[in-house]
């Protein structure tokens, strides 16, 4: 009797062979794909952001206040697409050092 069988009485249950087995692809596949959604929706909420900024701007009426506003919302979503754009090529560079493909790109 081996640890993936069960005997009561006389007969004996074996386990099914055919179920599928985790493997460290999966992982690997869970975490690109975490990262690369973490990527474009940083990206695209940072170009919103952006042109939610330039809306303010526009609008403000000569309003300092409102404009300055507009100004650091601008300011702060470029910061973080440099910061997406950054992250990304840090992730490329692990990748070839580390020899993972952690994006799923093919070059």
């Amino acid at each position: 009797m081996d640890l993936f069988s069960l005997k009561i009485g006389n007969q004996t249950i074996n386990a099914p062979t055919n179920l599928p087995q985790p493997s460290t692809d999966m992982v690997g596949k869970i975490l690109s794909n975490g990262i690369n959604i973490f990527l474009i929706t940083g990206i695209i909420v940072s170009v919103l952001v952006i042109v939610w900024g330039g809306i303010n701007w526009i609008t403000s009426g000569g309003d300092k206040q409102k404009l300055a506003s507009a100004k650091a919302r601008i300011t702060w979503a470029i910061i973080g697409l440099i910061i997406m754009f950054v992250s990304f090529f840090i992730i490329n560079i692990l990748s070839y050092f580390l020899k993972i493909n952690l994006l799923n790109i093919t070059i």
